[in-house]
Formats: structure tokens, C-alpha cells, sequence
């Protein structure tokens, strides 16, 4: 079995890439075949709407009835209505619990992935996004707003009903920071964006490209970190989710149901997260950085090794996923 060394262009993080053909995914990953269309108990289905929290945003289809409502984290990491407040601690700093935990309801429906939506809908979703996002950038202790999606118990999701997150915080997550320094330090030495190179280069040697849109591309990363893994990354160099026009906003709901469907069909409807990276609110529109969607399947635990070296290891070559997915 050959393996080799990867690096990631974007934040020089090292993978374990493997040709592993004994691999198979986890079964505790694949969500339940048999959901209800409506689950009595489930706080997010239609008629439970009182059990779901005060409304913040809803749209709704053309015969009136909500498609996408987006209501308060019922248990949130962190509150709007906490005072800001920064202080150290011997030789420790805390922050008090300040941001805005939100849950974006994707469906009425409680058995349905993205890849059933109408396209429409998947489109309105993305405007709630941006809505909520544009909507929380006011507050000026606010200095990142996250979207992400745990789809499945293996993801972390605690409620199999389709939703999102968002998360408001008071910093600027470590990760976020990690890929913006590397960004600039890139555009320091070339005087070009990296996602925009990376495009260029993927499109080019199309070996891992799973889908190419007017707006959009969809890749499997040359440093994977886990089997069939994609980021989804506009062609337009922007770096703020935010700034998506509807031209945009419709290409990406069809990219998005394209990859999900195919993500479901090669893996059995894994479990998976899915995360926008943007640049933080406060920040200009830089010429470094790059927003993009990084499409993570839950098919493999992280074992000791990941863990306290900080190598990933992918038990799929990125070139035969991405082949793989595009023949789906």
C-alpha cells in the first residue's frame, strides 16, 4: 500500500495520503433510511413551531407556507445579551460569553437532505445566510459569524431534522486565523490570491475537479484531510460570504445539491459537516483571502496519532474520489 506526504498550499498543514483499498466507512456514520416526514417530538417539524424558540427570519414557498425559519439556539454557547467583557486571570485571559447562537431550520420536512430540496430552496437557504450574517455584523462586538452544518450523529448533530448553524463570536476562530496569515503571507511573496492560483491550477489539470460551474468549482483538495472531502470555492475572488450577488447565490444552491447528492450516493448518506469560511465582519474586502465551503464526511475516527501530530491521515487518493464523484 503507497503512501505519501501532502501539503495543504493554504495553511502548510502536512496529510498522510494512502491508496487504501481494505478502507470502508464507518456504518455508524450512515444516517437512519427510515425517517419520518414529521417526528410529533421534533421541535424544528411543522405544527411544533412554538417549541422551536422566538422567530428571527423566515421565508416561505409560493403557497404561503414557511420553507426556512431561523430561531434561537434553544441551549446557546453564547448569548447577545451578555455584556461584553474582557479581563486576565492570573496569567489567563477570558472573554465573557458574548456572540449569538442561532439554528437555521432547512425544511419543514424532518427526512430531508439537500440534495431533495428544490433547487430554489437550497437558493433561499444560502439568502438566509447572507441575511443573517449582514443582519449581525451591526453588532460591533461581533468580530466573526460562522455558518456550519453537522449533518448526522456522527457530525455532532444532536436533532436528525435538516438544519444550520450560526455562531457569533467575540474573536476570530483559530482555524479562520490560521488559513488568513497563510493567505497573506502568500500574497506577500507572489502577489496573488492562493484559492485564485489553486482554481487556475485545479481547473487546468482537472483531475480533481468534481463539478465546474459559471460561478463556482468544486474540488476534492490535492491534501485531503479525510476521504472524499470538497471544498467548494467561488471563481470570483471575494472574501466575504456576505457579498454573493443572486446570480451567485442560484449557481451555488445547484453546486451544492450536485455535491451532496453525489456525496450521498458514494458514501450511503454518511454523516458530514459542512462550514463557510469568510473573512471576519470588521475586516476589509482583502486581496489575500478567499471565501469558501469545506465539505467534511464524519466516515472515520481520529485516532492518537492525528491527534497529537497533527497529521491527517486519508485512506483515498484526492484524484480517485474526485474521478469517483464525477462519474456519479
Amino acid at each position: 500500500m503507497l503512501s505519501e506526504l501532502r501539503k495543504d498550499p493554504v495553511i502548510n498543514r502536512w496529510v498522510i495520503t494512502m491508496d487504501d483499498k481494505q478502507f470502508t466507512p464507518q456504518k455508524e456514520s450512515m444516517l437512519p433510511a427510515n425517517l419520518p416526514e414529521k417526528d410529533p417530538a421534533c421541535p424544528f417539524c411543522e405544527g411544533n413551531e412554538d417549541k422551536a424558540g422566538k422567530l428571527l427570519y423566515e421565508s416561505k414557498d409560493r403557497a404561503g407556507k414557511w420553507r426556512i425559519r431561523v430561531v434561537p439556539n434553544n441551549n446557546p454557547y453564547l448569548k447577545v445579551e451578555t455584556q461584553l467583557k474582557r479581563k486576565g486571570v492570573s496569567m489567563y485571559d477570558t472573554i465573557s460569553g458574548t456572540g449569538a447562537n442561532e439554528v437555521i431550520i432547512e425544511s419543514s420536512r424532518h427526512d430531508m437532505d439537500l440534495d431533495g430540496f428544490e433547487k430554489e430552496h437550497v437558493r433561499d437557504l444560502f439568502k438566509a445566510y447572507k441575511d443573517r450574517i449582514l443582519d449581525l455584523k451591526n453588532d460591533t462586538r461581533l468580530e466573526y459569524i460562522l455558518i456550519y452544518r453537522n449533518r448526522g450523529f456522527k457530525a455532532g448533530a444532536q436533532n436528525l431534522h435538516p438544519h444550520s448553524e450560526l455562531m457569533a463570536m467575540p474573536v476570530v476562530p483559530k482555524r479562520v486565523q490560521e488559513e488568513m496569515e497563510a493567505a497573506s503571507e502568500y500574497h506577500k511573496f507572489k502577489q496573488r490570491c492562493v484559492y485564485c492560483d489553486l482554481i487556475e491550477n485545479e481547473v487546468s489539470e482537472k483531475e480533481r475537479i468534481v463539478k465546474e460551474t459559471e460561478h463556482f468549482v468544486a474540488i476534492v483538495p490535492f491534501a485531503s484531510m479525510t476521504p472524499f472531502e470538497m471544498w467548494i470555492i467561488p471563481r470570483r475572488h471575494q472574501a466575504h460570504y456576505h457579498c454573493i450577488d443572486d446570480r451567485q447565490t442560484a449557481d451555488l444552491a445547484y453546486i451544492m445539491k450536485e455535491c451532496i447528492s453525489r456525496l450521498n450516493r458514494a458514501l450511503n448518506r454518511s454523516s458530514y459537516n459542512f462550514m463557510i469560511h469568510t473573512s471576519p465582519v470588521k475586516d476589509p474586502e482583502h486581496r489575500h483571502y478567499h471565501w469558501h465551503i469545506e465539505i467534511l464526511p464524519r466516515i472515520k475516527s481520529i485516532a492518537g496519532f492525528e491527534w497529537s501530530s497533527g497529521f491527517y491521515i486519508n485512506h483515498t487518493p484526492p484524484e480517485e474520489a474526485a474521478g469517483y464523484l464525477r462519474k456519479l
